[in-house]
């Protein structure tokens, strides 16, 4: 969404001491030639200590009084040409910070696509480049803010809305089956809490503070454990799982974590398979290198959602309803826990559906 208003409508959207601020900043801002008549009253006084110091060295050289009019008078369009050069030299640099002071006070009021557009091989520039990166990370955070916030909300309102149907007709007596309505109500309720998991793992993968307890497992074995927790899913599905390994394969890896990621896996693989289908889990090792791949016989994964499958609160399908999964996290959530073991994720080649994980495998001494 797009995050670029204009300053009127921005400064109602401002704290009244920030709008303050920035009206003080505006002020100031009219008057950033000051930086230009700094720069170019330094060089006409290094110029002026010039003409003292050859002054100086012409009275000590006893030099006629007459050849030294002369070159005095000499100094005066060389003095000239100076502040003209100063003036040239100075401008550039004045119109530059007043830019980047421009950009910075746009940013202020809450103009995220403001940018300086200052291009210099100098540190005024070097500046520019940085308040411009500072800028695109803020406006990146502010989008994934945004997406979060309405991602979290509209997952939200379908169970809550169902569980307070539900409790209002208990309430009122009007449900015809008491016991059925509790069961519903059950089943959101572990959405929601499989909500607030996805969320919390989210944040800690994001913050860098995910802590894993690693220990010498079998992938294979892990993988078979993952599919037998999710066999009921797929049996209403009426989808066959099937693993393919070659051989044992042994990480060192998180069980708990990693079998999160491959239930995540499957259970998107069961939901977009079609019924009476198959879905394939392969295990593999390369060298020092162990494949995993979840392949489905669905209609595999759109061309646009590719290049974003791994971000946040992002799905394939965008008609968001909780029954299909929750906030758009499972990818996300797998790529944050597959690369905090030194791991990679992505998509296969279809035809269908393919994810693959790649880890290091456990050297065995």
């Amino acid at each position: 969404m797009s995050r670029a208003i204009t300053e009127d409508a921005a400064h109602d959207h401002v704290h009244p001491h920030a709008a303050d601020d920035l009206m003080q900043l505006q002020h100031k801002a009219h008057g950033m030639n000051r930086l230009g008549r700094r720069f170019l009253g330094a060089n006409l006084a290094v110029l002026g200590v010039a003409i003292m110091m050859i002054a100086i060295a012409a009275q000590t050289m006893m030099i006629e009084p007459h050849d030294r009019k002369l070159v005095m008078w000499a100094f005066i369009p060389a003095v000239l040409g100076a502040a003209m050069v100063a003036m040239l030299l100075a401008r550039p640099v004045a119109r530059d910070a007043k830019r980047i002071c421009s950009a910075a006070m746009k940013v202020a009021a809450g103009d995220l696509s403001a940018r300086t557009g200052v291009r210099r091989n100098d540190e005024l520039g070097e500046a520019a480049e940085m308040f411009d990166v500072m800028v695109t990370r803020l406006d990146t955070v502010e989008k994934e803010r945004s997406l979060m916030l309405s991602s979290i909300s509209h997952d939200l309102r379908t169970p809550l809305a169902a569980l307070r149907a539900a409790v209002e007709a208990i309430r009122d007596g009007v449900a015809p089956d008491p016991d059925l309505y509790l069961a519903g109500m059950e089943r959101q309720v572990r959405a929601l809490s499989s909500l607030v998991d996805d969320l919390q793992l989210h944040t800690k993968i994001i913050s860098g503070t995910i802590e894993l307890k690693r220990m010498k497992l079998d992938l294979t074995e892990l993988a078979d454990e993952a599919m037998e927790t999710v066999r009921p899913l797929a049996e209403l599905r009426h989808v066959k799982l099937l693993l393919e390994a070659d051989r044992r394969v042994t990480i060192d890896a998180d069980g708990s974590q990693l079998a999160r990621v491959v239930r995540n896996l499957l259970d998107n693989a069961i939901r977009h398979a079609p019924d009476d289908s198959v879905v394939l889990v392969q295990i593999s090792r390369d060298d020092a290198v162990a494949s995993l791949r979840v392949i489905d016989e669905g209609a595999g994964f759109p061309a646009d959602f590719r290049e974003r499958a791994f971000e946040p609160f992002t799905r394939a399908d965008e008609a968001r309803d909780t029954r299909t999964g929750t906030a758009g996290l499972g990818l996300s959530i797998a790529k944050g826990i597959v690369t905090a073991h030194q791991g990679t994720v992505g998509l296969g080649t279809g035809p269908g559906g393919i994810v693959e994980i790649l880890l290091p495998v456990q050297i065995v001494r």
